[in-house]
């Protein structure tokens, strides 16, 4: 892509992989860049078990000072897929509802963080997938994957499903990168770069000091300004980091 976008549909390789942590870390970096922003989760589900919501923790990241527009159009109590989750509830989704949402948050806003729920083919509709959901919303998508054994497989299948959609890839993040990683995890990063092609947009340590079930902020704004690149107003060097694992 020529230019980063202006906003962006954040997903994972699986369920799990840190995509509420990284989208609260780049909430966080846009803030403390001047940049207006706003968060948006289309479908909340598991409500019913303890703990803050995936925006709450985004809000408790960014603190008081810095309180941004947010909204989930659904959401529901069981902690399933959308598509399950709206069934047990007796309530279909209707997509034009998420999409009116973001309309809404992008004209207000210079950036709009649309948080998806688990991977790209996680159903919202019997035959209505997270991966149309973006496509809809015309937004590039961001990959959140892990750092070990079993990426570069759910990784590339990531890619390859986005790109059978047609949508445009704004990049990947590894999320929960080990302090002392094992031979994976020092030869995934450079062989996700060069087997792909893609941006990477960062690399978040790991932080037993961060917890979303717990609305455990913990080290994340530390680790937003260190672990994103500077297209998501951060310092990560990708070359730096690269040549560190040498």
């Amino acid at each position: 892509m020529s230019e980063f976008p202006k906003s962006i549909f954040v997903t994972g390789t699986d369920t799990g992989v840190g995509k509420t942590i990284v989208t609260a870390a780049i909430a966080w970096n846009l803030k403390q860049a001047g940049r207006s922003v706003a968060v948006m989760k289309p479908v909340q589900t598991g409500t019913i078990v303890s703990g803050p919501t995936d925006l709450e923790f985004v809000q408790e990241v960014l603190g008081s000072d810095h309180r941004i527009d947010v909204s989930c159009p659904y959401s529901f109590p069981d902690p399933v897929a959308p598509l399950v989750a709206s069934m047990l509830s007796g309530e279909r989704i209707q997509i034009d509802r998420i999409v009116d949402a973001y309309k809404k948050l992008s004209a207000e806003n210079e950036f709009v963080i649309v948080e998806g729920a688990g991977g790209l083919l996680v159903p919202i509709l019997e035959d209505y997938f997270m991966s149309d959901l973006a496509l809809d919303l015309e937004l590039p998508v961001l990959i959140v994957s892990r750092p070990d054994l079993g990426t570069l497989n759910h990784t590339l299948l990531t890619l390859e499903s986005a790109e059978k959609k047609g949508l445009d890839i704004a990049g990947v993040v590894i999320s929960n990168y080990p302090w002392d990683p094992g031979i994976p995890e020092q030869t995934n990063p450079e062989l996700i770069l060069s087997m792909t092609g893609v941006n990477m947009l960062g690399i978040i340590p790991n932080s037993n000091s961060i917890s979303v079930e717990k609305g455990e902020i913990g080290n994340l704004r530390e680790l937003a300004s260190s672990g994103l690149s500077p297209e998501l107003d951060g310092s990560f060097d990708l070359e730096l980091f690269l040549s560190s694992l040498e």
